[in-house]
């Protein structure tokens, strides 16, 4: 379910699920974890993160039940945690739409590369559930506090040229485009870049939660709600939602 591909001093590691949209599930948390310890150990410069298909990640896999434990969501948050103190310089290249925690793949990137057709949106608030702090911040930080409360508050998408003005994406192009950024990137010294990421990473976005914030975090995805987001996916029907 996971790629891994090695030129001279950069990593590309691919979701290769492309028949459920790349969506993510235990499995592919394996691959990823896998990948990313193999990187570390060939000494990579840069690691580019993309997907196989027309889909950069739909997210996570609502119909696998297991990603609807807390300790799923608790397992992707370490992973974020450990990418980001990697040395590593991480590029996604958004081959394709990212829909919730495939956009919480791109913003873990240093920096990102998208196809014309790529595009984000988290609709959590359309499923039941809710995303973590590290993610609003981060969001915020690369959309700006209007565009991002219009992702998380109305549930709306943002597309490719949009992200560039923004300065969520860093340039526009196919995967191609994406690797050349990448060598481009690998040619320069690792130490200084290195030096850069724990910069950037020293924001109030990689403060720890508090346990208020985890008691909502929780809470949400306990909820009666995301089991009635759940059937009606089952059911092709939306949501009733009743707040409890």
């Amino acid at each position: 379910m996971i790629g891994y591909t090695l030129v001279e001093k950069v990593a590309v590691i691919e979701f290769q699920r492309p028949e459920a949209r790349n969506a993510l599930n235990p499995e592919i948390m394996d691959g990823l974890e896998a990948a990313f310890d193999r990187a570390e150990a060939d000494e990579v410069f840069v690691i580019v993160l993309t997907g196989q298909g027309t889909v950069f990640s739909a997210g996570a896999d609502l119909r696998s039940g297991a990603v609807l434990d807390k300790n799923f969501m608790e397992r992707v948050i370490q992973f974020y945690r450990r990418v980001e103190s990697m040395k590593q310089i991480l590029v996604a290249a958004l081959n394709g739409p990212a829909v919730g925690a495939g956009v919480q793949m791109a913003m873990l990137a240093d920096l990102r590369v998208l196809d014309p057709s790529a595009t984000i949106a988290i609709p959590a608030a359309k499923l039941g559930v809710t995303i973590d702090k590290w993610t609003l911040r981060r969001l915020e930080d690369l959309v700006g506090g209007g565009h991002a409360r219009g992702v998380l508050l109305a549930a709306q998408k943002i597309g490719a040229e949009k992200l560039l003005d923004l300065g969520f994406a860093n340039a526009i192009g196919d995967r191609e485009a994406a690797l050349e950024f990448a060598h481009g990137i690998a040619k320069l010294a690792p130490l200084s870049l290195q030096n850069y990421k724990a910069l950037f990473k020293a924001d109030a976005a990689a403060e720890p939660a508090t346990e208020e914030e985890l008691a909502r975090l929780h809470a949400v995805w306990d909820s009666e709600d995301l089991k009635e987001a759940v059937m009606a996916r089952i059911e092709k029907r939306e949501p009733r939602f009743t707040g409890r």
